[in-house]
């Protein structure tokens, strides 16, 4: 069973070839491989085969090239880099300090662009878009994730599976919708009448409340995946810690037993990362590190839930 999207089009039914309202007369079907969009016009779904869009993909395509990919690595590196140096060097000369708050806030902008391209790139090694080289893809994929906090194995198998079943409410690892049923029970309690949510729908309608929502599902709908698995599957009598991306336990849900060493590997990467912050921490202060990296962070998880998003 899959997520079905907003119902868009008015789909002709073959059962039903003379489709008639009260007091009207009958009208005659259209041809069942035609489909009406609200405005009236006839809408045709395509029918191109995967082999027709891989064919219509130039072959250089696939054909990744090490040095271009690792020249890309070298490239938003140096970037950051030079983000950090050009901040920390001039932005404190400026006299004003409100002047001072819009070039840091400027910087994080920037940084956390240069920091989601980072992103991407280690998203590209859990695919095998990165290289033919299936170990310099994951010991890349591996140091660029755990930069940002990401266990790379962990999120690699889970993205796999969420790939092989995307939109399927049963199977999907990734984005699992609510059922009418299973929200009403999450916000109203396991005996909520589930025909009299009508003003809890109205509430979430209200700009103030789409706003909030929007807020967190940006800045840390991507943390609250990898840590609790927010929007993913439920597995009855399990949670935390099982359902995180950290978890290694026999128990997991996410993972087969032959994945736990990766997944103790990713929490290792991170680990590493998160000890390198904390020295950073001692001796930069907590100031610089917020700003630095901390507040660009938070804009990576912008940019990752709106690409996942769109």
């Amino acid at each position: 069973m899959t997520s079905q999207p907003p119902q868009l089009f008015a789909v002709l039914d073959d059962d039903n070839p003379s489709m008639s309202l009260p007091n009207s007369k009958p009208v005659e079907a259209k041809p069942a491989e035609q489909h009406i969009t609200l405005n009236g016009d006839i809408y045709t779904l395509p029918s191109f085969t995967m082999k027709q869009i891989h064919d219509a993909i130039p072959p250089h395509c696939f054909q990744p090239s090490i040095l271009r990919s690792m020249a890309y690595v070298a490239r938003d590196y140096f970037y950051l880099g030079a983000l950090v140096y050009l901040s920390t060097t001039y932005i404190p000369l400026v006299p004003s300090s409100y002047l001072r708050f819009f070039a840091w806030t400027a910087y994080t902008i920037i940084a956390g662009m240069v920091m989601t391209g980072v992103w991407i790139l280690a998203h590209e090694c859990g695919h095998g878009g990165f290289s033919k080289n299936k170990q310099l893809n994951n010991t890349m994929g591996l140091i660029m994730h755990s930069f940002l906090l990401v266990p790379f194995h962990s999120w690699k198998i889970t993205h796999s599976a969420h790939h092989k079943a995307t939109g399927n409410i049963e199977k999907d690892t990734a984005f699992v919708p609510h059922t009418r049923e299973s929200w009403v029970k999450k916000n109203a309690g396991k005996d909520a009448d589930v025909s009299s949510i009508e003003l809890a729908h109205l509430a979430e309608d209200a700009p103030l409340v789409t706003l909030w929502y929007a807020f967190v599902h940006q800045v840390f709908g991507w943390p609250g995946y990898l840590l609790f698995n927010l929007t993913g599957q439920k597995y009855e009598g399990l949670g935390f810690p099982q359902y995180s991306h950290f978890y290694f336990g026999r128990d997991s849900p996410l993972f087969k037993a032959g994945q736990l060493k990766l997944v103790v590997l990713s929490d290792v990467g991170v680990g590493i990362m998160m000890i390198l912050l904390g020295l950073c921490v001692r001796q930069f202060g907590w100031w610089y590190v917020s700003v630095l990296y901390g507040v660009p962070y938070l804009w990576v998880n912008h940019w990752i839930g709106k690409f996942c998003s769109s």
